[in-house]
């Protein structure tokens, strides 16, 4: 009985950390030579689905800096006819799942259930690279996750989820 216990235990643990993984979604155009591209600008115009002045969002365009760095590309203005445009964008939503939990009532009938809803944060980070020379979009890194309350805890989740987009840059 204690094996099934700790079996049933250790198992929910494990869906648990698989619930608040990050997943990242890379796509690109395969007709497209990357080995053109050299130098990278961000975008200026506004951006309607940019969540304003957030700590988190300056955070993640120093990583996406670092990574097209780290890629050979150096950063220009746009007034310098850089050969990509980088556009982020970040969005929220708050996701309700319930928990239910119940006592007795075998094959006698009886017993009490208590359902209680968990109200998680999703947070969505969408990099859009755009060939400034062809007006189209040539590159795109989406990563999604569960928020936590923690500041530096969502630093570190979206640090990693970057680096998880930049290594499927061709």
């Amino acid at each position: 009985m204690k094996v099934k216990v700790a079996f049933c235990t250790t198992l929910i643990c494990l869906w648990s950390v698989a619930a608040l993984a990050q997943t990242v979604y890379v796509d690109y155009n395969h007709n497209v030579d990357f080995t053109h591209f050299k130098t990278y600008a961000w975008g200026q115009n506004a951006n309607p689905n940019a969540i304003q002045d957030s700590i988190l969002m300056q955070s993640a365009q120093q990583n996406i800096d670092s990574q097209l760095t780290a890629k050979g590309l150096q950063k220009v203005q746009e007034s310098q006819n850089p050969d990509l445009i980088v556009v982020a964008s970040s969005g929220l939503k708050q996701q309700t799942s319930y928990n239910s939990w119940g006592t007795g009532g075998w094959a006698w009938g009886g017993g009490m259930t208590t359902v209680t809803p968990e109200t998680t944060n999703i947070g969505t980070l969408v990099v859009d690279l755009y060939d400034a020379n062809g007006k189209k979009m040539v590159w795109r890194g989406i990563s999604q996750g569960a928020l936590s309350k923690k500041g530096q805890k969502n630093e570190q989740h979206l640090n990693k989820s970057i680096e998880k987009m930049f290594k499927q840059y061709p």
